[in-house]
């Protein structure tokens, strides 16, 4: 039977008939296979910034009597009307706005077709395994095969599989390619156990003086340009709305081991700032065993800040901690975890982890048993999530499967917020972009996308600043906020995120805006076209401050920074949005992006027209300029911050 190859072992280039984990990569070259596997994940506050070494040395065959997980994804039919069904309830000028689906009716509509089970099921048992050892998971999304041995699955896939050891002295197990007969891989969307092309290792961060990681707050904040309070934010953003439908509305903030928060500081600044939520906790909901461990926990500075001002803004609805408790190794942390939370149907049994980048539950036969969480978590109406990480560095089908996750949970009327990054338009605060051959390099010129700011089903938010020794309230109209960019020392750069995609084509919803700025880019910069897809998803899609939150940490007034603030004070003013809606009788306001953009929400947002975020160190001297902030929206700041009250009065004129 005819078979398409996968990877070839040791070489630096992928053939145009690979397929990696069930996916075709048609004319797919990689100059570097290390930088395939380099990988690079941060927070988007101004504490977390760290840089992977490839340390993972072959230590030997795994033995083949040891049973491994064996999963296969199905592909899933109607993927393609996704957006159209997804615009349908998000578009306001559609009849069906605001008519979300249930998760039965999501589950049903794209599940995989009966044939592609018949296919791989008879594929399997022509391969000699018992029918009664396969499962079939109830979406009907994976199969799962009992007790598979590492011999039989080498002898299903064409491939061998090796224990790794990194650094850390752990050991990973994976196949180094795999392959499928022709008639099946059309089928077949996703195996794990495979190929590992994203190995998690880290090294030691880039380091800071304790002064840039910690900033002392001054004990009276002089302005919202060197301090900013939630007397800023209300201000700025018009938020006067006080919330009346807590009990139908729900809002949920997703946290990572280490990080975590100290209920001393939280009282020590509501004390400050609002003083009737002094003694008050978030919620708490554990995801795969996170706990607060304030006294062994190594950060509670990020989620504490963002605790302290999440809870003050949107008082009295409360806020749930979305805790994720498995750090992978090498301190990576995964999306997925807290997806397979919210939705059963994308666990690793049911859903579409990848061990690639993902943990797994259990773990491969070398490492302890963990419990997964699968569905355990009623997804909350706004979900905001400070974490971003770059597109190139994940697989294409990883990033698509994901992304289609995100816009289900848009048709579902939830609400999700990503952080569009702290570097500009760049690959690192020290402005490394990429070359011609996707690889991040001191000299690279190419703007680098932001994940999952770079799917088109999220809502990116982008970052601005108050303007030095202004008030930071709108004056005749024009807000006194611009682009979000500091120099921290010495060429090291943090500013607000924003760019375009390298694989996710521009929605329609953004086209008109996003051709707008890109005919303003013709005429004033040209040559910057050259060095992004300018047909891609653009991103952010609106911005908020990410410049000088005072915070308390450990209980001490710090001085925060970084689109970690800016993008759940969006998710807050969202919230409060559904909270008007929901008291009126309405459905909460979901996927946002078709209404943000539309022309009649142009006038709610405070346009940001001045500032430029980082662009690339190799392009211009020692940092070449990103994306310039202009009339409309631009690749600096979206469509701009927002105005709570006219966001009110807009959404509650839709259905």
């Amino acid at each position: 039977m005819p078979r398409l190859a996968g990877i070839r072992s040791g070489s630096g280039s992928l053939r145009k008939d690979a397929v990696v984990n069930g996916q075709i990569l048609t004319n797919a070259h990689i100059k570097d296979p290390l930088a395939w596997v380099n990988r690079y994940y941060s927070s988007c506050g101004t504490r977390e910034k760290g840089r992977s070494s490839i340390t993972q040395l072959f230590s030997r065959r795994l033995e083949g009597h040891v049973t491994v997980p064996l999963k296969i994804g199905l592909k899933q039919q109607n993927m393609e009307v996704l957006s159209e069904h997804l615009l349908a309830v998000s578009d306001p000028q559609s009849p069906s706005f605001g008519q979300h689906w249930s998760p039965e009716e999501v589950s049903q509509v794209f599940a995989p077709a009966n044939e592609t089970r018949d296919a791989v099921i008879d594929w399997l048992t022509d391969a000699g395994f018992d029918v009664s050892r396969l499962r079939v998971s109830y979406n009907k999304a994976w199969i799962h095969v009992e007790n598979a041995t590492v011999h039989e699955v080498e002898e299903l896939l064409d491939t061998e599989y090796h224990v790794y050891t990194h650094e850390s002295g752990e050991e990973h197990a994976a196949c180094d390619s795999y392959s499928l007969p022709a008639h099946i891989v059309h089928h077949i969307e996703l195996i794990t156990p495979t190929v590992q092309p994203n190995i998690k290792l880290s090294s030691p961060p880039l380091e800071r003086s304790a002064k840039l990681r910690k900033r002392s707050a001054p004990l009276l904040p002089a302005g919202c340009d060197q301090a900013f309070t939630p007397a800023c934010i209300r201000s700025l953003y018009n938020m006067t709305y006080v919330a009346k439908a807590t009990d139908r509305n729900s809002f949920g903030i997703v946290s990572n081991v280490p990080n975590t928060y100290l209920q001393s500081d939280l009282d020590t600044f509501f004390a400050n700032f609002s003083p009737s939520l002094v003694g008050k906790s978030p919620l708490f909901v554990s995801i795969d065993g996170g706990i607060v461990d304030a006294v062994n926990g190594t950060d509670v500075g990020e989620d504490g800040w963002i605790l302290q001002y999440t809870m003050t803004l949107v008082e009295p609805q409360p806020v749930t901690m979305l805790q994720v408790g498995d750090l992978i190794t090498g301190g990576f942390i995964s999306f997925n975890e807290w997806l397979d939370a919210v939705d059963g149907s994308y666990c690793t049994f049911e859903g579409g982890d990848d061990l690639a980048f993902d943990p797994q539950f259990p773990n491969l036969p070398i490492g302890d048993f963990q419990e997964h969480s699968c569905g355990t978590v009623k997804p909350p109406h706004v979900i905001s999530n400070s974490r971003a990480d770059y597109e190139y560095r994940l697989s294409p089908f990883y990033t698509q499967r994901q992304c289609n996750e995100f816009g289900k949970l848009g048709l579902m009327g939830v609400t999700v917020l990503f952080s569009a990054g702290n570097v500009g338009a760049a690959g690192s605060t020290l402005g490394y972009c990429l070359d011609d051959n996707g690889s991040v390099n001191l000299n690279a010129t190419h703007f680098n996308p932001a994940w999952p700011a770079a799917c088109p089903w999220i809502t990116a938010v982008g970052g601005t600043q108050v303007k030095a020794n202004v008030s930071g309230v709108a004056v005749n109209g024009v807000t006194q906020e611009e682009v979000w960019n500091q120099d921290l020392t010495h060429g090291f750069f943090e500013s607000g995120g924003g760019g375009f995609s390298n694989r996710f084509a521009m929605p329609q919803y953004q086209k008109a805006s996003v051709k707008s700025f890109l005919k303003q880019l013709q005429k004033t910069n040209p040559s910057q076209l050259n060095h992004f897809n300018r047909n891609g998803r653009a991103y952010p899609d609106i911005s908020a401050n990410a410049n000088n939150f005072v915070a308390v940490e450990e209980g001490e007034l710090t001085l925060d920074s970084g689109t970690s603030g800016a993008t759940p004070t969006v998710a807050s003013i969202i919230t409060l949005v559904n909270d008007a809606r929901l008291a009126a009788g309405k459905s909460p306001v979901g996927f946002i992006n078709p209404t943000i953009y539309s022309p009649n929400f142009a006038g709610a947002f405070n346009d940001i027209v001045s500032g430029t975020n980082q662009g690339c160190k190799g392009w211009q001297g020692d940092r070449g300029d990103g994306f310039q902030a202009v009339p409309g929206w631009d690749a600096a700041s979206g469509v701009g911050t927002p105005n709570l009250g006219l966001l009110i009065e807009k959404w509650l004129a839709l259905p």
